[in-house]
């Protein structure tokens, strides 16, 4: 295990722990002084090909996620990178001075291709890099490292949009008995998977105060 700051847009520094395999998970964990247990919130979905009809459903399911996080102060977990849903969650934390941290999980070969700065969401607090060389290779690690911060804690996975990666991301959540509420209205996947058992659907068009209080009682 690695532990390292790395700067990103503007010169923001942020910690990172490098992992090579599931046992150091808790260890990282410690490092970074992410709170634990904690309730954990697993985002996931659209990074690219979000339809412009569907940016507006977009932005609200993301806005009723970052105040879920903040009111019940737990953990947001995602892929970190400046991307769709992830680029969204962080800004709507930067602009309502929300303090809930926020955890990107990003396979490490991607920043030797890239710098930091151009790849990482700079809003974010913590990140985990972890081995792995395509889009992808995080959802197992998200998943893991979502239930080891959650410990006794409830952690459940909220799905905005999405594509064929995100598919991966449920099932990665449901593997780990993790519920996935799925925010309909906001396009593709979300608009599409099957309901079943623990993938449960919102229906977007909802009042945002309704969704925020459905989902408080599921943490």
């Amino acid at each position: 295990m690695i532990t390292r700051q790395l700067a990103l847009k503007d010169g923001i520094p942020v910690n990172a722990v490098n992992i090579s395999d599931n046992k150091g998970i808790q260890n990282a964990i410690k490092e970074l002084g992410i709170p634990c247990p904690k309730s954990v919130i697993v985002l996931v979905g659209g990074a690219g090909g979000i339809a412009r009809l569907d940016k507006s459903a977009m932005r609200k399911a993301i806005g009723i996620v970052a105040k879920l996080a903040e009111e019940t102060q737990s953990v947001v977990i995602d892929g970190g990178t400046q991307a769709g849903i992830m680029t969204e969650i962080g800004k709507q934390r930067k602009q309502n001075n929300f303090s809930f941290p926020l955890i990107g999980v990003v396979f490490d070969s991607l920043l030797m291709k890239e710098d930091p700065p151009s790849i990482l969401e700079p809003n974010h607090t913590h990140f985990f890099l972890i081995p792995g060389d395509d889009w992808g290779d995080e959802s197992a690690w998200i998943s893991k490292i979502a239930t080891s911060i959650a410990g006794d804690s409830k952690s459940i996975t909220v799905l905005v949009n999405g594509g064929k990666i995100s598919r991966t991301d449920i099932d990665y959540s449901l593997l780990e008995n993790r519920p996935a509420y799925i925010m309909r209205g906001t396009g593709r996947l979300a608009d599409e998977i099957t309901l079943t058992g623990k993938v449960i659907a919102i229906d977007t068009s909802r009042k945002a105060e309704e969704i925020l209080e459905f989902l408080k009682s599921k943490l």
